[in-house]
């Protein structure tokens, strides 16, 4: 649950099928895309950044190479299912009256109020024109710095894009109600062959189905290592940086 408070705060906004909480906007209706793209040529665009080495062009299939409309989409949905959680706790601390509540206890209320304050805060124009304003900084950060930690985590995995090949594109996580936001949207898991055997080791990013732009990939691509049985990545942003909204600080 911790994890999902901190990705949230990362992340910032609100979007689920049930009615939002008081602060963040109803999302309208705008998820069937003129876009023919498939999350597969998705994967094929994805594969080829790797292999010319072009953080630049990998960028650009992400909403880090977008502008800030997508990403408060993504930001929106996220911070509903966090507020959930959050206003859920702070309910439950309520029931202890403030006499009685030890001082981590009583720390932790406060905590709470104000990282609900924060996230009611994050649904203006003004807010999301200041985050608009820290995208170049964000996008230098990534081809300098993200870009290459993720490449060295590839090559410490066996996945060298000179010599591998992309085999099955599973998107078999992707939903119509990511996020619980109604958006098409999920997992996509990218297995590799190398002299005709397949790698133990692949990519996982999550991507979206966006209105004009089409899919595009929302979440930090990450190197897994495939497992027959055993608990599979989850739909669901778990390393926002640097593909995902801009920090609400």
């Amino acid at each position: 649950m911790r994890r999902a408070i901190l990705v949230a705060l990362i992340l910032v906004a609100g979007c689920s099928k049930n009615s939002p909480p008081t602060g963040l906007s109803k999302p309208s209706e705008r998820r069937l895309t003129k876009n023919k793209w498939t999350p597969e040529d998705l994967a094929v665009a994805f594969q080829k950044t790797l292999q010319a080495n072009d953080s630049e062009a990998l960028m650009m299939l992400s909403l880090l190479g977008q502008g800030v409309k997508n990403w408060k989409v993504i930001a929106q949905a996220q911070n509903v299912l966090t507020l959930k959680i959050l206003e859920a706790e702070l309910a439950e601390a309520k029931k202890t009256p403030r006499e009685k509540r030890t001082e981590k206890e009583q720390a932790r209320y406060f905590t709470l109020q104000s990282q609900i304050g924060k996230l009611n805060k994050t649904d203006s124009d003004d807010y999301w024109k200041a985050q608009e304003s820290q995208l170049p900084t964000i996008r230098r950060q990534f081809t300098e710095k993200s870009y290459l930690r993720f490449v060295l985590a590839m090559n410490e995995a066996g996945i060298n894009p000179d010599v591998v090949k992309l085999g099955k594109v599973d998107t078999s996580r992707i939903t119509k109600n990511y996020l619980e936001a109604n958006l098409r949207g999920g997992t996509v898991i990218l297995h590799y062959n190398t002299k005709g055997e397949p790698l133990e080791t692949g990519i996982a990013y999550d991507c979206v189905q966006f209105l004009d732009e089409g899919w595009l990939i929302v979440g930090q691509p990450r190197v897994i290592r495939h497992t027959v049985i055993g608990p599979q990545p989850k739909s669901g942003i778990e390393k926002p940086e640097p593909f995902a909204a801009p920090s609400g600080e």
